[in-house]
């Protein structure tokens, strides 16, 4: 997990939203390969594993596994993607939720300067420099109206992962999902055609 990502994370469970706190016992350059993330609020501690922050389980993981997944074959073309998500200018983070999180690399070419989170990314991807992991039950791990776009896997598109796609994006950024008929609360639809949507977020 990139170091500086931890000011965003936000622990999972039903509490007022608080920042939550790293330990490391081993790093890698700016990365946490091996620690802890703790929440002040309820304690609950959530380990890092290999770079992965464990905030819970993939919910599709041992249902078939993920036979509701992406193939390769079917994956968005990443320039398509990096075209709808319309950002300019480098920093900040990138939501891909599902199977998305297997085109970090190839948008990153396209995307300099912005950091990527994997939000449970199928098990054969790995954490990198400009990829963080994080595994989750049933919501995305990270403050509220806290990155600069977010993409949607087609396995993910459905609640509770639409309204948390759209939580923490942040105004006027856009949610791209791999599925066209798809309504996200609070963002305005731009485009939906070729297995893709695309919107705008309206609120706060």
């Amino acid at each position: 997990m990139f170091l500086e990502l931890a000011e965003l994370l936000a622990c999972p469970a039903e509490h007022e939203p608080t920042y939550c706190v790293v330990t490391s016992d081993e790093m890698h350059e700016r990365r946490v390969v091996r620690g802890a993330v703790g929440c002040p609020v309820c304690e609950a501690e959530y380990p890092v594993v290999d770079g992965v922050v464990q905030f819970g389980t993939d919910p599709l993981l041992g249902s078939s596994s993920r036979a509701d997944d992406l193939t390769v074959e079917e994956m968005p073309q990443p320039s398509d993607v990096h075209s709808l998500l319309g950002l300019d200018g480098p920093g900040g983070y990138v939501i891909l939720l599902g199977s998305v999180a297997r085109m970090a690399a190839e948008l990153s070419h396209a995307m300099q300067g912005i950091h990527f989170v994997g939000v449970n990314a199928p098990p054969e991807v790995a954490e990198s420099d400009i990829l963080s992991l994080l595994s989750s039950e049933r919501k995305i791990p990270l403050r509220s109206g806290s990155v600069r776009g977010a993409v949607v896997g087609r396995e993910y598109s459905r609640e509770p992962w639409l309204t948390e796609g759209a939580r923490v994006l942040l105004k006027g950024r856009r949610l791209v999902v791999v599925d066209e008929d798809v309504e996200p609360p609070g963002v305005e639809q731009m485009a939906s055609g070729h297995g893709l949507w695309v919107g705008q977020k309206t609120g706060s």
